[in-house]
């Protein structure tokens, strides 16, 4: 009962809300913020939170209602630097590429925004609907908010589709520009090989730096100003250095891709990915950006099959890649979350291991009834409600994984029974009942049952909609559950399978009783068939039931056990057969109906009957 209320207090004390669809939604959206706004303003401010919050509800409508009319502004590509007929400078070729590399870059800004916009989202949706009773004055901000995120991730969508097509008609006529490039390669050779000495010495002066600030430190608790001024300066020659580096190789492979020395060209490709890791971090993405621009060109200009031949460690790592990132690309978005291939994929393990589990559980515990340690319907009835109980849970365990709230299950739980009072009720009738009967453990899997005067049978399968009973012609009937709670059942084996029966039987009038029973009782102890001769509770007894018109009427009682009591039908057979022979042999007849016709004359038919004698 303490439970109970508590329950009852924590039900109580959620005050579970909807988000307000008509925010983002809809041809009202205007005139809803307009009933909002009166809303706000018609609130009166209680504490200096109170203030705040209100003035950032007002803050956050009027953004909502600019951000109804967004249009993506994108920067266009400079294609000028790419005219279609005429040669191109290796200076206006990398600039192009540079330009594509930032908008790649945004693109790629505005995918993680729109992500961090989702999960901000979902967090606003989860406090929504799990908001309290004291936390209800903050709905209204929450709703704002999560409509904010909404159409900001909208419009971001919006952009990185405009992004999109930017960046694929750019790579495109980068692609296509290759041939119209003027490279010389000799003079890119000698650059990269002077840039490449640059690069060394600046190594070996940041080892004589470094030495020297031991040196400093070894004296002295700090380094001199200079030394710091020198070791920044070095950094920065060296970076600029790498970045040189790292262009001049880039302008080097396309150049040797144009004339299609394609391993001379993914050998420096390669190379330039190397300098790339030793950059700062905003560096290292911009280059990575800019390389995997480079790596598509390459694919479409030399083929897959160059790319893939040149190096069995780099095609490894580029087939990864590519698995990693189209198993982890959202596919549709549920409840917030984006829900990729490897989210379906885990969802199926979760639902075949759990149901693996299920059946293994289940196979365990109807081991137990054929070693003989538990009944056979007690293990039917554990192994289904543990199967049941496993795969609800494992149920519960695979929508987790794809990021349902399962907080909700209340409404979700709630509007499912809006279902079931209307289609389900049946269903859920039977399920219930079946639970009944597997706890009570009035009807059982093997026990001998009577349901309507044409159903009787063994009960030969027990679920949890259904039961199955196999009746003696081996017919097998699918009875539902609620029709044994409901109705009334005759369990002929529910204690024991000893049963009474009553085999009728007559002789003809003038037969003394004590002949009749002497030879029944006297013939039924040489007999065959299978019957319980216990004394005293269980013994054969012969009683006169009526007096007919044409005959006495007996009855043999007598309790049989086992088979016989699974089948009245045959048992009772032979019991007639056995009470004709005993009768037939002791020469006591067996009568049948008789009529006697007396026929009664008139006076007029006597006169009529003596005239034709005379």
């Amino acid at each position: 009962m303490k439970s109970l209320f508590l329950l009852l207090l924590l039900s109580l004390s959620v005050y579970s809300a909807d988000i307000d669809t008509k925010l983002y939604e809809g041809n009202n959206t205007i005139a809803h913020y307009e009933e909002v706004r009166k809303l706000i303003e018609q609130e009166k401010p209680q504490e200096q939170a109170d203030i705040e919050r209100i003035a950032t509800e007002r803050m956050i409508l009027a953004k909502l209602a600019n951000m109804l009319s967004f249009t993506p502004k994108i920067h266009s590509m400079p294609d000028s630097l790419l005219p279609d007929d005429q040669n191109i400078s290796t200076e206006n070729y990398l600039s192009y590429l540079n330009a594509l590399t930032d908008t790649y870059a945004t693109m790629n800004t505005l995918k993680e925004q729109a992500s961090s916009m989702q999960l901000k989202r979902k967090s606003l949706s989860e406090s929504i609907h799990s908001m309290t009773i004291e936390d209800k004055k903050n709905l209204r901000l929450y709703q704002l908010q999560y409509a904010f995120y909404k159409l900001k991730g909208k419009n971001q969508e919006l952009s990185i589709q405009e992004y999109e097509a930017i960046t694929e008609k750019g790579k495109e006529r980068f692609k296509n520009a290759l041939k119209r490039v003027t490279f010389n390669i000799q003079n890119l050779e000698q650059k990269l090989t002077a840039t490449k000495k640059r690069f060394s010495s600046i190594e070996q002066e940041a080892i004589a730096l470094k030495l020297a600030k031991e040196r400093e430190l070894m004296h002295h608790d700090s380094v001199s100003k200079t030394l710091n001024t020198n070791l920044l300066s070095n950094t920065s020659s060296r970076i600029e250095a790498i970045t040189t580096k790292i262009d001049q190789t880039i302008l080097l492979s396309l150049a040797y891709l144009q004339i299609k020395e394609n391993q001379k060209t993914l050998d420096l490709f390669n190379a330039s990915k190397k300098d790339i890791d030793t950059l700062t971090p905003e560096l290292t993405e911009h280059y990575t950006f800019k390389h995997t621009i480079l790596k598509e060109v390459f694919k479409d200009v030399a083929g897959n099959m160059v790319l893939a031949l040149s190096s069995v460690e780099q095609s490894a790592e580029s087939l990864y890649e590519y698995t990693y990132k189209k198993l982890t690309e959202s596919l549709f978005v549920f409840n917030e979350r984006g829900i990729s291939v490897i989210d379906i994929l885990k969802v199926l393990l979760v639902l075949i291991f759990g149901f693996m589990l299920a059946a293994f559980y289940k196979r365990k515990i109807m081991n137990l009834a054929t070693r003989e340690k538990l009944s056979y319907s007690s293990a039917k009835m554990i192994s289904s409600a543990g199967y049941y109980a496993l795969a609800f849970i494992t149920l519960l365990v695979a929508l987790k994984t794809i990021g349902l709230d399962l907080s909700n299950l209340g409404l979700i739980a709630g509007a499912l029974s809006i279902g079931i009072g209307f289609g389900l009720q049946t269903v859920v009738s039977n399920l219930a009942a079946g639970i009944i009967l597997m706890f009570e453990r009035t009807i059982r899997i093997g026990d001998y049952i009577e349901v309507t005067d044409t159903i009787r049978g063994t009960v030969s399968d027990m679920k949890m909609r259904s039961t199955t009973v196999t009746t003696n012609d081996n017919i097998d009937v699918i009875i539902p559950n609620s029709s044994f709670i409901q109705n009334n059942v005759i369990n002929w084996t529910l204690e024991n399978d000893t049963r009474r029966i009553h085999i009728p039987f007559s002789v003809a009038y003038g037969t003394p009783n004590e002949k009749v029973e002497e030879v029944i009782l006297g013939e039924l102890k040489h007999t065959n068939i299978n019957f319980v001769s216990k004394p005293l509770k269980y013994t054969p007894i012969v009683w006169m039931t009526a007096m007919g018109s044409s005959s006495v009427d007996y009855e043999l009682v007598v309790w049989v056990k086992g088979p016989s009591t699974l089948k009245p039908s045959g048992t009772k057979s032979d019991f007639l057969k056995f009470i004709y022979a005993a009768l037939n042999k002791h020469h006591i007849q067996i009568p049948f109906p008789q009529l006697d016709l007396h026929v009664k004359q008139t006076e007029e038919n006597k006169e009529d009957n003596q005239s034709k004698i005379m």
